[in-house]
């Protein structure tokens, strides 16, 4: 999605919840002024670590701009970038908070926002049910699964729509992936 409207060379790009820089670093690769931050000190600080060792000068290539990576949460961002991304955040907002969070990151995007969110299914809900009989500190039974539909009306609601849609698939986990524009 990132790519498909062309060269990412000069296009601005906050990784909202960036972890270990595994956007923040492809993105500058390809030419994006990056701004990537996460709640996570300790994955600020890896996504720095990967950033200085992945993005050096190769060869006569131009050398990339290093992102600005930040120890922020969501609702503290600011600025406006021609795209913001926030992949496998949204996990961690009830659909109420979620709904003010899409918001607020659409108010920082000019041209698109991409998402991806875990999807209320039959499946998830299952997952999350059982993890439940399991109580304990390592468990994510907090896990907030998001109904495709719930996100889509956060996002009309302050003016956006759904250009594309997409899925995240590994062998244990899948996403649903969204790109919005303003309407």
């Amino acid at each position: 999605m990132l790519t498909d409207e062309g060269s990412l060379n000069g296009v601005t790009v906050c990784d909202a919840g960036c972890g270990t820089g595994s956007l923040a670093i492809p993105l500058a690769k390809e030419g994006a002024i990056v701004s990537a931050s996460d709640i996570s000190a300790a994955m600020v600080a890896e996504a720095e670590k990967q950033a200085k060792e992945n993005l050096s000068v190769r060869g006569g290539d131009l050398e990339p701009v290093m992102p600005k990576f930040e120890v922020k949460d969501l609702e503290s961002l600011n600025g406006k970038y021609d795209t913001v991304v926030c992949l496998d955040v949204l996990i961690h907002y009830p659909q109420s908070k979620a709904d003010g969070m899409i918001a607020h990151l659409a108010s920082l995007a000019e041209k698109r926002l991409i998402l991806s969110f875990a999807p209320k299914t039959f499946y998830y809900d299952l997952l999350k049910r059982i993890g439940e009989l399991f109580p304990g500190p390592s468990k994510a039974t907090r896990a907030y699964l998001h109904a495709e539909a719930d996100v889509e009306r956060a996002l009309n609601k302050v003016g956006w729509k759904i250009k594309k849609r997409g899925l995240i698939t590994t062998q244990f986990y899948f996403a649903r992936l969204v790109e919005a524009v303003p309407a």
